[in-house]
C-alpha cells in the first residue's frame, strides 16, 4: 500500500535525508562559494565570471536595463 513520507533535503546539493538533522548536517559541509560582482550607482549587479571582464562588468552596471534610458547613455559615452 502506497504512504507518505517526508524527506529533508540539503538545499545545496539537493541529496535527501531521513531526517533534518542529517540534511543540516550536509548542507554545514559545502564550502562557501564566493562570487564577484560590479554593482552600478543604481544598485544593479553584474556577475563577473572570467578574469578579465571587470572593465565590462563596471560599465555594464552602470548602465540602465531600459532600452531607450541604455541607448541615451551609450550616446552620451561616446560624446
Amino acid at each position: 500500500m502506497a504512504h507518505i513520507e517526508i524527506w529533508y533535503r540539503c538545499p545545496l546539493c539537493k541529496r535527501a535525508y531521513d531526517t533534518e538533522r542529517e540534511a543540516v548536517i550536509c548542507k554545514n559541509k559545502h564550502p562557501i562559494i564566493t562570487e564577484r560582482h560590479a554593482v552600478g550607482k543604481d544598485g544593479k549587479a553584474v556577475r563577473i565570471d572570467r578574469p578579465g571582464e571587470e572593465a565590462w562588468a563596471l560599465r555594464e552596471a552602470d548602465l540602465s536595463d531600459f532600452i531607450e534610458e541604455r541607448k541615451r547613455q551609450l550616446k552620451e559615452m561616446q560624446n
